[in-house]
């Protein structure tokens, strides 16, 4: 007879081994038990940042401002996990800090995505302490005198603002003994992480190597646009040199980054971010320094004075550490182009045709533009937007006109590309050609999409001047509150070819024209005459405007 409980099928009795068999496997199969596997960077990342708003390249350069709300980049990495069959929790570390939680998505898992995490509770001294309280550490202390080093047990019983232990001896303050003393931990605590970690708890039908690819929006990146026209001695053509500057404020490095920018104003909120604080480990003394040394009083160490704070912007501390900011190069592609525009719905996008590393913490500008020969029309502008109808026979002094230069975003004017908004530096090439330039203005250019007109302001001409004068003034008759006057507005060319002078009037004045010696048109909501003044002489243009309310 087979004696009961060994290999039968049918009896209670079991080898004690089976049930412990059993208890792991319930274990494993009860509610949050699940392996944990990590992926500690990613294969490949790009980048693509946004902007709601034009900004300033001087602002990126100082880094002022709320940065945690400054810029948006949508971050798109590519990794390779090993993940074994059932529940699984999935940690992918190294993910920008300042990634947008609710934004991220994850695509390539076998399996269903059960919950998704973002871990900010990173390692800092202050926050390895606050974990780890009644747990044992040692206190590792160095003689100033010897150097030697002596180790001794302990627990560590509050912190970080005021480290205490307890040891064999009693109860004492770290860093109050007078001499240099240090902690070591044996182990890391479970939910603190030394990097920004992103992750999820997924069921994993079968085991096996995945791809997956990892999107999500981060903060604390942003971009500009910046352009030079040199404006040729002839002044006929200039040249058109664009820039664009990226600025990284987050702690993140994107390595060899497939990057661009996009141009237009962006549509979004602001959102709550998680706080990201690195503790700090306070110092925390009583004058009697430590429990079990009795009455003898310590010459008391007052701690040291904070060091002095340095404001540095991105780029001087991307030269003090090191790296190379302004002066990386970028790879130019066959066309000679460094960046490349394509359509993205209504806004523009600018990918580098080289990828390139945005270093954490680093500002670095990119060409993008460099148009020799591009045609332009100058204009001098004269606003009647200061007009009051004064008694006939009055007028005013002699002014300055606003020099424009007018320009068309065509190929056949010698451009043809989007221009994203941003600052121009205007500049003016010396006639005698001894390779000196004059600084004229610096207007800002809205976005210019190809084929579109725009206008950069260069400041006021004293080459071109203006006087107007009121020759009649009267109330309308049958209409009290209607003014009609008519005045001449003379332009004075003081260049030796011509110059193309306009004269409007904005939109909240705009008068009815009841005569006029030359025909006017519409710009926008401004009403426009356009004269043309001879060289070294001038132009006259006489009106009769009525105006309500006057």
């Amino acid at each position: 007879m087979r004696p009961r409980g060994l290999g039968s099928t049918g009896g209670t009795a079991r080898r004690p081994w089976a049930w412990a068999i059993a208890a792991l496997c319930a274990l494993a199969l009860a509610p949050g038990a699940w392996a944990d596997t990590i992926s500690k960077a990613p294969d490949s990342v790009s980048v693509v940042i946004y902007r709601d708003r034009p900004v300033r390249t001087a602002d990126l350069l100082r880094g002022g401002g709320d940065q945690d709300q400054s810029g948006l980049a949508l971050i798109t990495e590519i990794r390779t996990v090993d993940l074994p069959a059932g529940r699984t929790k999935l940690r992918f570390e190294g993910v920008a800090d300042g990634i947008v939680p609710q934004s991220a998505a994850v695509e390539g898992l076998p399996g269903a995505m059960v919950e998704r995490n973002f871990d900010y509770d990173l390692l800092s001294p202050g926050s390895l302490i606050s974990h780890l309280i009644d747990q044992p550490v040692r206190i590792v202390r160095t003689d100033r005198k010897t150097g030697g080093e002596t180790s001794q047990d302990a627990t560590l019983r509050a912190g970080p603002d005021g480290v205490v232990l307890q040891t064999a001896g009693g109860v004492e303050a770290l860093h109050c003994s007078g001499g240099p003393e240090r902690l070591v931990f044996d182990h890391l605590p479970a939910g603190l992480a030394d990097r920004p970690t992103l992750s999820v708890i997924t069921d994993t039908p079968k085991s096996g190597r995945y791809r997956l690819r990892i999107s999500y929006l981060s903060v604390r990146l942003n971009w500009s646009a910046d352009y030079v026209a040199r404006i040729r001695p002839d002044g006929d053509l200039l040249d058109l040199t664009g820039w664009i500057t990226l600025a990284n404020y987050s702690g993140a490095s994107f390595v060899d980054a497939p990057t661009a920018v996009v141009a237009g104003r962006l549509a979004r909120q602001a959102v709550d971010l998680p706080r990201i604080v690195s503790q700090q480990v306070a110092k925390a003394c009583w004058p009697m320094g430590n429990t079990h040394q009795g009455m003898t009083t310590p010459e008391y160490l007052p701690p040291p004075p904070p060091a002095p704070m340095v404001v540095a912007t991105a780029r001087s501390r991307a030269l003090r550490q090191g790296r190379v900011g302004f002066s990386d190069p970028i790879v130019a592609d066959e066309a000679g182009r460094m960046v490349r525009e394509t359509d993205l719905g209504d806004y523009k996008l600018y990918s580098l045709v080289e990828p390139t590393t945005v270093a954490a913490r680093q500002t670095k500008q990119i060409q993008f533009i460099n148009q020799a020969g591009v045609r332009f029309q100058r204009i001098y502008r004269y606003d009647l937007n200061s007009f009051t109808a004064t008694a006939p026979g009055t007028g005013t002094a002699i002014e300055d006109s606003q020099l424009l230069l007018r320009l068309k975003n065509k190929t056949s004017e010698g451009l043809g590309l989007p221009l994203p908004a941003g600052q121009v530096s205007i500049r003016q090439g010396a006639l005698k050609g001894d390779g000196r330039e004059l600084f004229i203005s610096a207007p800002s250019l809205g976005d210019v999409p190809i084929d579109g007109p725009f206008e950069l302001a260069a400041g006021p001409s004293s080459q071109v001047q203006i006087s107007r004068q009121v020759i009649e003034l009267h109330q309308v008759q049958g209409e009290p509150s209607r003014t009609q006057a008519t005045l001449t507005i003379t332009a004075f060319n003081h260049l030796d070819k011509a110059a193309l002078v306009e004269v409007r009037f904005p939109a909240w004045s705009r008068p009815t024209v009841v005569a006029e010696s030359a025909p006017h048109g519409v710009k926008g909501e401004e009403t426009v005459w356009t004269l043309t003044a001879p060289a070294n002489g001038q132009s006259k243009l006489t009106l009769t405007l009525a105006f309500d309310g006057r």
